[in-house]
């Protein structure tokens, strides 16, 4: 990533949120139909969710340093001011999965969680969830596999402080601040990597490099599992922004991975509504 597509933005601080934020916001509300996406508002206040009020944000914050964030991230997701890179949307971010997959499971987005975490090897050590957000996806992994090290990995200081809150509990995984296409991690150094629910949220050429940077980093024989949102639906969700919403209608997860090298990608939806592919890095 170059450094004109990324500017500096202190993690100690609320980002400042660009005025073009609201105007992109704006305009996606006046787009019809919002059916969808007025019913998640509505049935996110009825959702049980942990209590994140204690958090001292300021006081976290200030635990981690000072990172260029790519210009791609800096996007008003889901019509939040600021995107991820706010309070707004690290606590609301669970109560929102929940009202989106209520009618999906009985457990809702934590039982979807649980169903995916079962596409991870069972004898899989090292795992990281790579865009990991508040943590569920991990913390779900992590108590499948209690004998394997899980790293939940993301860009937003705010959306791991409130994994470390929510998922607390979890003694086998650690959240940490970081980017999917940067990890920094050894090569060859993990079992197994799921990427869940990022794809849709990021350009084209930062999904071949997430992807490249997995292939980097797993051991050979390790398992990649993808999984997403079907990629007509965001189309649906009219009122949230979504940025990249016109490149994922076009996505084509097996070309996707062949380029990047994996290899037997196999279709593993076993929690609808969303896809999952399972590849594996060359032996």
């Amino acid at each position: 990533m170059s450094n004109a597509s990324r500017s500096m933005i202190p993690a100690s601080q609320h980002w400042h949120t660009p005025d073009w934020h609201f105007e992109k916001i704006g305009k996606e509300m006046e787009v019809e139909d919002k059916a969808r996406m007025l019913g998640v508002v509505g049935r996110m206040a009825a959702q049980e969710v942990p209590d994140l009020t204690s958090i001292d944000w300021a006081n976290e914050l200030a635990t981690f340093p000072e990172v260029e964030y790519p210009t791609y991230y800096q996007q008003p997701f889901h019509s939040v001011p600021g995107g991820y890179l706010t309070e707004q949307a690290a606590s609301a971010d669970r109560r929102a999965m929940e009202a989106i997959y209520q009618d999906f499971h009985p457990r809702r987005s934590l039982g979807i969680r649980d169903e995916l975490a079962k596409l991870i090897p069972a004898d899989a050590k090292k795992i990281a969830d790579l865009g990991s957000g508040t943590g569920d996806a991990a913390a779900a992994i992590a108590r499948r596999l209690p004998d394997a090290e899980v790293l939940g990995l993301d860009a937003s200081p705010f959306m791991t402080i409130a994994a470390r809150h929510q998922n607390g509990d979890v003694v086998n995984v650690r959240y940490e601040r970081g980017f999917a296409e940067a990890t920094g991690l050894d090569d060859d150094s993990l079992d197994a990597i799921a990427i869940t629910l990022v794809f849709h949220e990021c350009p084209d050429k930062i999904k071949q490099e997430i992807l490249l940077e997995a292939y980097r980093i797993l051991k050979p024989g390790g398992t990649l599992v993808l999984t997403d949102t079907p990629t007509d639906d965001l189309h649906t969700y009219r009122g949230f922004y979504e940025p990249y919403k016109e490149q994922w209608k076009a996505f084509a997860p097996e070309t996707f991975l062949a380029a990047a090298g994996f290899e037997g990608a196999e279709d593993r939806s076993i929690a609808p509504p969303l896809w999952s592919q399972v590849a594996q890095k060359p032996a």
